[in-house]
């Protein structure tokens, strides 16, 4: 590796040097901000006195010995080289075009033939900068006929960003070049024979260059291959992955792992995770991205609610409007489960319904989202599981569900029309209440109303039928007890609906609001017809509409009760930081860090898990023996009853009940950073009368 400063023009001057971005760099993604800045860096160069050089950042290079030998492939640095090759062509175009002039009448074939292109090559290597495939393609367009160009293309808008800045006349084009000559840039040279470009491309990002976690996947996957391969994965592979995903690889390939691994790695560990997954798993380059794009098939469908089921769509369409990414691992598997298994439609819009039933109804009672992530991890595997060749799986489904508890639970019609009763809906979150006047209007009609795109545009606005502020006749027609029947259903589903009126009208009395124009005699909302119906909206009314809206929901999201029957109860796997009563439980068996271990029992699983915690840092266990804290941990020259000795004279006190186990291992766990997904354990489902210690 050779490292030296040098003017960046001197680095790209490289007569009939081309310069090629590889195709597991992420693509061009500077936005006007950055190329802005470049700008207004240039012209403080040539306004401050005695200021002749501006740093530029690194560029790390090597030679791509599978190609022509004058090609050097661009590890590092590709986002500056082509925005200053961007800024380069848009001033020589001006200078053609004679949008600007130049005292210098051969600076533009100066630039051209020196920086942008050699004339001495054929047409297809002609362009000295060869960026990834889409941003290669509007790059060449832009050297030719303006009709041509890809304006949806960052490398365009920059462009031409450029392009019109330059003819603001802020600085000539001599000062523009002779600035851009002052860019220095520390240039990197690498070895082909001795430097390993992955390894320095990972210790270059890891000082803080912005890559996400899906370019560092990207890198992964293709660095490691020659270029010919490299550009051949690319096309067939990776650019459909992104396509696929909307270029949100790093979120697809964080769903990808929680489909393999049963458990949801966080968002900044998503490449490491996926690079110990691949290399655990020996998977042939091929194989690997032939089974990602598969993937990434399924992902775009549920995203854009865009299967060959019409039925589906709809129910898709309303669960992207909740927002539960949550569930992509689930459906991720079921995509899979329905190409290769089969499923007939009717049960595939059940199976939607159902974990649309399951998301909304959680939503309403208010239950807390945190086990959802390993709830889905594993839902469809434990469907497989649990079916047997006769089984239906939405029958599975709907059981497995309603067998969760706690945390995990699928709330029934009793809790479930008590909150809808007593939910503040006013104050929801505006996705959630977007879903929900748009399934109250349209329930399952054919004839749909776009109610969330009006709701959007603010056509529709939520309408409070009595006023947040009551006037003098409201108080009237309420009654004595009105402060009483306010408070309490002002911002209940009851008291709410859809108008399109004007907010101004709001605070009239119930008939004015009945009979105005666009109010709810005029509405040809269906969830303003009994509404239109009433003659004055007291608490009577409000009771009336609120029994009728509970009917509704009940029908809308029934509760699924299901004809499965198991023939033998199943063990369950349950990880360390759910929130599960391990009481009374029997253990079967865990795995720590993806690797299964077996065990004797909860005290066996405790020494076990300790111990490895021990091998992956010492220093907190004897921190904790020094410190005494509590966790039955200390030094002993001799073993004592009720304690096991982990590491020489380091003794752990296990004879304590299965939920201190647990606690224990849950505050170590929370020492040593590790999340409590890391630690699953299986145990029988039915309870024993003593826990197996």
């Amino acid at each position: 590796m050779i490292g030296s400063a040098k003017p960046l023009v001197k680095f790209l001057d490289g007569s009939s040097t081309r310069f090629i971005i590889p195709v597991y760099q992420r693509n061009y993604d500077w936005k006007i901000v950055n190329c802005t800045q470049l700008f207004d860096d240039l012209i403080k160069v040539v306004k401050t006195p005695n200021r002749d050089s501006h740093f530029f950042g690194s560029v790390v290079s090597v030679a791509n010995i599978q190609g022509a030998s004058s090609e050097m492939l661009i590890i590092d640095g590709q986002q500056r080289i082509t925005t200053i090759s961007l800024l380069f062509l848009a001033l020589v175009n001006l200078l053609k075009d004679g949008r600007v002039e130049s005292e210098k009448t051969y600076l533009a074939d100066q630039i051209q033939n020196t920086y942008l292109i050699d004339p001495y090559e054929p047409e297809e290597k002609k362009v000295k900068l060869k960026p990834i495939k889409d941003d290669q393609d509007a790059f060449l367009k832009l050297f030719g006929d303006k009709e041509e160009y890809n304006m949806t293309s960052n490398v365009t808008q920059n462009y031409m960003y450029f392009y019109n800045r330059i003819q603001k006349g802020e600085l000539t084009p001599e000062e523009i070049f002779n600035a851009i000559c002052s860019l220095v840039i520390i240039d990197i040279s690498l070895d082909p024979t001795k430097d390993d470009a992955q390894l320095i491309f990972e210790s270059l990002n890891s000082t803080g260059l912005d890559l996400s976690e899906g370019d560092k996947i990207r890198n992964f996957i293709l660095m490691g291959l020659d270029s010919d391969k490299q550009e051949r994965y690319y096309n067939k592979y990776w650019n459909k992955i992104e396509k696929d995903t909307d270029y949100q690889v790093s979120d697809y390939v964080r769903h990808y792992l929680t489909i393999s691994l049963g458990r949801t790695p966080a968002i900044k560990e998503v490449y490491s995770c996926f690079k110990s997954y691949v290399e655990k798993n020996k998977f042939e380059t091929e194989e690997l991205l032939l089974n990602m794009v598969k993937y990434a098939k399924y992902y775009k469908e549920i995203k854009n609610s865009s299967t060959n089921v019409y039925k589906a769509n709809i129910v898709l369409s309303r669960l992207n409007v909740l927002d539960m990414s949550v569930s992509i691992p689930y459906l991720m598997g079921l995509w899979e489960y329905r190409e290769n298994v089969g499923m007939i439609d009717t049960e595939f819009v059940e199976v939607l319904t159902v974990i649309e039933t399951y998301i909304f109804r959680r939503m309403i009672c208010g239950v807390p989202t945190n086990a959802l992530n390993k709830i889905f991890a594993m839902l469809h595997k434990d469907c497989i599981r649990y079916k047997k060749d006769n089984d239906q799986y939405v029958e599975v489904l709907k059981y497995l569900l309603n067998s969760k508890v706690v945390s995990g639970r699928m709330p029934k019609d009793s809790e479930f029309l008590r909150s809808i009763e007593e939910k503040n809906i006013y104050s929801m979150q505006a996705k959630n209440k977007m879903y929900l006047f748009d399934r109250l209007e349209n329930e399952d009609s054919v004839e749909h109303t776009n109610v969330i795109q009006m709701m959007q545009d603010g056509v529709y606005t939520i309408e409070h039928i009595m006023p947040q502020t009551l006037s003098n006749a409201w108080k009237k027609d309420l009654g004595t007890n009105y402060l009483e029947i306010h408070d309490k259903w002002i911002n209940r589903l009851a008291n709410l609906t859809l108008t399109g009126y004007n907010s101004q009208y709001s605070n009239r009395s119930f008939l004015e609001k009945r009979d105005t124009e666009k109010g709810f005699k005029d509405s040809h909302l269906h969830i303003n017809a009994e509404i239109a119906k009433c003659e004055k909206w007291t608490e009577d009314e409000i009771i009336q509409r609120n029994n009728m809206l509970k009917g509704k929901f009940l029908v809308l999201w029934s509760y699924p009760t299901s004809s499965y029957e198991p023939e033998k109860v199943l063990n369950e796997m349950h990880t360390l930081d759910e929130d599960y009563d391990f009481k009374g439980k029997y253990f079967v068996s865990y795995s720590f860090l993806d690797t299964p271990y077996s065990a004797n029992s909860w005290s066996d699983m405790y020494q076990q898990v300790v111990k490895f915690l021990f091998e992956l840092d010492a220093t907190i266990i004897y921190k904790l023996v020094t410190d005494n804290t509590g966790l039955g941990i200390h030094f002993s020259d001799k073993e004592e009853k009720g304690f096991v000795e982990i590491e020489d004279k380091v003794f752990l006190y296990v004879a304590t009940s299965t939920m201190s186990k647990i606690s224990a291992l849950k505050k170590l766990f929370s020492m040593y950073e590790l999340d409590g997904s890391e630690l699953v354990l299986e145990i029988q489902s039915e309870e024993t009368n003593e826990e197996n210690d």
